[in-house]
């Protein structure tokens, strides 16, 4: 059921919604060695579980319903990540890969980042276009005593904008991404390569020092 009050939350979506810009900064290198650190650990986290079920009967012995009962129970995850830095002070992959030098990956980065960037513009305006053209076909359609054209104009404008809104969240997604190339090419770029599980890390020569030998 599409509501006005539904459309008018994803009006307001799309016409305050903007584009996210890529986080690229541009930093100079500085000479410092360039150090990729791989982190694993594990986290917990809790949710309501169905710890048992209960079938419920009328006086005949038919059953009627079931019911469930909920516990919070904690649970356990792994998670991995990887970080780039220059000295002590991380990069973003984009100006990781351009201190390195290693122009292709750089450009991939930067190529995929564009895509995202589009992907936001175009969603952005199909749906402050949809919000526009719902509220016309609203007030064209109403009858006056009737609010249905009203509700088909609303249905229509919440349709086109949460399309729009989908795309947008695609680019979004991509543009906030912090790795795009795979851990084995920031390897090969890094003078120093720090493992890391649960806080205690292991220090390794990376592809750069390799090839440099």
């Amino acid at each position: 059921m599409f509501s006005k009050s539904g459309f008018t939350t994803l009006a307001t979506l799309a016409l305050v919604t903007g584009c996210l810009k890529n986080p690229a900064t541009g930093v100079p290198g500085t000479g410092a060695p360039l150090r990729v650190q791989y982190s694993t650990g594990t986290g917990t986290y809790v949710s309501n579980d169905v710890v048992s079920s209960t079938v419920h009967k009328d006086a005949d012995g038919n059953e009627v319903g079931t019911s469930e009962t909920y516990e919070e129970r904690e649970h356990s995850f792994k998670w991995n990540d990887w970080k780039y830095f220059q000295g002590p002070d991380e990069l973003d992959e984009q100006d990781y890969y351009r201190i390195a030098g290693d122009t292709q990956a750089a450009d991939q980065v930067d190529k995929i980042r564009a895509g995202a960037a589009r992907k936001m513009k175009v969603g952005a305006v199909i749906a402050a276009a949809s919000v526009v053209a719902g509220i016309a076909a609203a007030v064209a359609l109403n009858s006056g005593d009737s609010s249905a054209g009203t509700t088909v104009g609303y249905t229509l404008g919440t349709m086109g904008a949460t399309g729009g809104m989908l795309v947008w969240y695609w680019g979004a997604n991509d543009m906030k991404k912090p790795h795009h190339l795979p851990m084995s090419r920031a390897d090969r770029n890094a003078d120093v390569v720090e493992d890391c599980n649960e806080g205690r890390c292991i220090r390794m020569r990376g592809g750069r020092q390799a090839t440099a030998r």
